[in-house]
């Protein structure tokens, strides 16, 4: 029997709910048994009030993609959906959560000054961040203007066959610029003491290992065949990816890998089903327990950030893995659940800012953070050659220190809580509004309703990734500029080498 199309692609679009069903059941379920379990929320440590609010945030957060699910236009990569999976669906409703249920329960809760009070609060400002971002990116002036630039841009048109060489010329180049960035003490569990005149271009220039990563995947996914020379690409893929976030010791590199993996599959062209979507989900799962048991391992062997010679620092990347072989797997996960539980809950740390952003605003100015944004708006374009003594906008460690009374460790702002400390309420929507104008314009200057193309799928990925929801709202821009400006050189390079090779081989390139 012939099915109408239409019933197709309702069926379709239903069989992407039934997961998603699936797993809020899931999860209603996992706090009922934590409600009825000693550890759950009879005991002094749990905060059951949140419950309302964490299932508000989740629905608000979940709200674009079952749109786009309903429309048939869903994607895990889409510029809303990659958020929300990504960093608020897991920080907010999971580490709500975990918060609520007193799996979370870090030091610095003290000092949120009225915690009924303050902690439904910071919910409401998340939903008004993630809100504000799904209506900014709504605008249709966003998506008119990013054609109209689509236009302007060049083809550089690439085929398949001519990505390889270029592409492992740039891996080479960012591998070499990497190690550069180890030695200088920029990369991995480092702490610059003083921050240098070519520090940030050197930096920059080891993105283009990251960029040359993303291309040659593409490559991989777009090749109609595969031999020997796809699969000895393949292996260098993994042997570098995995090299370089054992150096780098953080606990989310894994789940990176996997990021960069399952970005270039899904915009080469290949078609996901709801396998792809499972086992997506379990590899998440995976890499972000596997991450979180090495950084910390990692981090103990280390002990602190200070800078230290290539030598030793590959001596501690052993020791860790040394490590791990000696621990007992089951021990081992059990002391990690307490971590990433933590490492989880951003509303804690956001909650810090939201409780105290007011009281504090007088010292931001002597600890040299106050006005973040403007500086960074007005400074970035600078750079640090031509300006040594340029500004810091805002550094991690006085932040830390000032809020949470440690200045060792990186705590977790997001955006919200930088537009809050900056310009108070009324900046959190308008903020993330305008946040969500950008990408639509990004997204549709390079991808929406377009060809594929090489070039202009990589500068998305570079530009997407960019952004992070963990920092600063201050830096977004400036950093998406600086890595925009950075993967353009790399593309120009890929291009130039292919055209080298075009000339040798007698094949077209166009250039248009």
């Amino acid at each position: 029997m012939a099915y109408p199309q239409h019933f197709l692609q309702e069926r379709s679009q239903l069989s992407l709910v039934y997961p998603i069903v699936f797993l809020w059941g899931l999860t209603v379920v996992v706090l009922v048994s934590l409600l009825g379990s000693d550890a759950g929320f009879g005991d002094s440590l749990s905060k059951y009030y949140l419950l309302p609010w964490c299932f508000a945030t989740g629905a608000v957060i979940a709200a674009p993609s079952l749109y786009l699910i309903y429309k048939g236009q869903f994607n895990p990569f889409h510029p809303l959906v990659f958020p929300a999976w990504s960093y608020f669906f897991p920080g907010f409703f999971v580490g709500g959560l975990a918060l609520a249920s007193g799996l979370s329960q870090p030091y610095f809760l003290s000092f949120v000054q009225d915690e009924h009070y303050n902690l439904p609060l910071t919910f409401i400002y998340i939903m008004l961040g993630y809100a504000g971002l799904t209506v900014g990116f709504a605008i249709p002036y966003a998506k008119r203007l990013g054609l109209k630039v689509s236009g302007w841009l060049p083809i550089w048109n690439l085929n398949t066959d001519q990505i390889a060489i270029p592409g492992i010329a740039l891996l080479v180049l960012g591998l070499g610029t990497t190690i550069l960035a180890f030695v200088q003490g920029i990369l991995g569990f480092q702490k610059v003491q003083e921050i240098g005149t070519f520090d940030g271009i050197f930096f920059l220039l080891s993105l283009f290992w990251l960029e040359a990563t993303f291309l040659l995947w593409l490559y991989i996914f777009r090749s109609k065949t595969h031999g020997i020379g796809q699969f000895l690409i393949i292996g260098l893929l993994f042997a570098t990816s995995l090299t370089k976030s054992a150096f780098q010791g953080n606990r989310g590199s894994l789940i990176q890998i996997f990021i960069v993996i399952a970005f270039a599959y899904v915009f080469s062209g290949r078609k996901l089903t709801l396998k792809h979507h499972a086992a997506g989900a379990v590899i998440v799962v995976f890499a972000l327990i596997a991450g979180m048991i090495y950084g910390s391992t990692f981090r103990e062997v280390k002990q602190n950030q200070d800078q230290i010679g290539m030598g030793e620092y590959a001596g501690m990347v052993g020791g860790a893995i040394e490590k791990l072989g000696e621990q007992d797997i089951g021990s081992t996960l059990a002391n990690s659940v307490g971590a990433i539980s933590e490492r989880l809950d951003s509303v804690s740390s956001l909650a810090v800012v939201v409780s105290n952003y007011e009281a504090l605003a007088p010292y931001e100015e002597l600890w040299g953070i106050n006005d973040n944004i403007y500086i960074e708006t007005v400074t970035f374009l600078v750079p640090r050659v031509i300006w040594p003594d340029k500004p810091v906008a805002i550094e991690p460690a006085k932040y830390a220190d000032l809020y949470f009374n440690y200045s060792e460790n990186s705590f977790t702002m997001t955006p919200m809580g930088d537009l809050l400390r900056n310009f108070g309420p009324i900046g959190v929507p308008i903020g993330m509004i305008f946040l969500g104008f950008l990408i639509r314009f990004v997204y549709s200057s390079l991808i929406e309703d377009q060809e594929f193309s090489y070039w202009r799928t990589t500068l998305f990925y570079m530009l997407l990734t960019a952004i992070s929801y963990e920092g600063v709202f201050g830096l977004i821009v400036p950093y998406m500029f600086k890595v925009g400006f950075t993967a353009i050189v790399g593309i120009i390079l890929v291009f130039v080498i292919a055209r080298a090779f075009a000339q040798r081989t007698g094949t077209h390139l166009t250039t248009q």
